[in-house]
């Protein structure tokens, strides 16, 4: 008779999440950390301005994040000051 693992009921669930995340990636959506537009950058922002951010931009229900609002912030000003 053969005995079950312990950690069996964990492996199938960790193999029914990663099968969950192949299925997204196969819907076109695509993170920014593999996409090769985006790079990592830090910035310095004060904890309370980041934390106010996050939440508005929950609470208003965007579709953004942090990194969206700042990337479509700095378009803005590029916009603005090029003499292009």
């Amino acid at each position: 008779m053969t005995e079950k693992s312990k950690f069996a009921g964990a492996l199938g669930k960790l193999s029914k999440a990663a099968s969950a995340a192949t299925v997204e990636e196969t819907n076109g959506k695509r993170g920014k950390r593999s996409d090769p537009d985006w790079i990592v950058t830090t910035v310095y922002l004060k904890k309370h301005t980041k934390r106010k951010t996050s939440r508005l931009l929950e609470d208003l229900e965007m579709g953004k994040d942090v990194s969206d609002l700042i990337e479509e912030l700095l378009q803005a000003w590029i916009s603005k000051h090029s003499k292009a």
